[in-house]
């Protein structure tokens, strides 16, 4: 098992966790804008002062709520579980709602970490 895919993906998942201040972090589901969804379909969202994590088991469509964070903008990317590796999106305002598409077809399996920075 220590061997195993998921064994791998989990130490990049607890990487980007301590990549930010931990103590801070507390769970937000209010980021998710719209339904959270259930089981294999949910989006799950935690935030610390100037940054924020959500995540989705299959792909889907990401409906968020920014301003949640500080500052007047922030740093978007998504963030591969399955490799450790981050793609930045760009620069966004830090209000209103905007929906965040994450690569790939929606389908178990394709997960993804939004990470949102504020940058000002």
């Amino acid at each position: 098992a220590i061997n195993a895919p998921g064994s791998a993906q989990m130490q990049y998942l607890k990487q980007l966790m301590l990549s930010r201040p931990y103590f801070e972090r507390v769970p937000d589901q209010s980021l998710v804008a719209g339904a959270v969804g259930e089981k294999y379909n949910r989006l799950t969202a935690t935030r610390g002062k100037n940054y924020a994590f959500i995540y989705t088991y299959n792909g889907r469509n990401m409906p968020v709520n920014l301003g949640k964070i500080a500052g007047t903008k922030v740093k978007a990317s998504w963030y591969s579980p399955r490799d450790g590796k981050t793609t930045v999106l760009g620069t966004f305002a830090n209000k209103g709602m905007r929906e965040f598409n994450p690569p790939g077809e929606q389908k178990d399996g394709n997960d993804w970490v939004l990470i949102l920075d504020s940058v000002s």
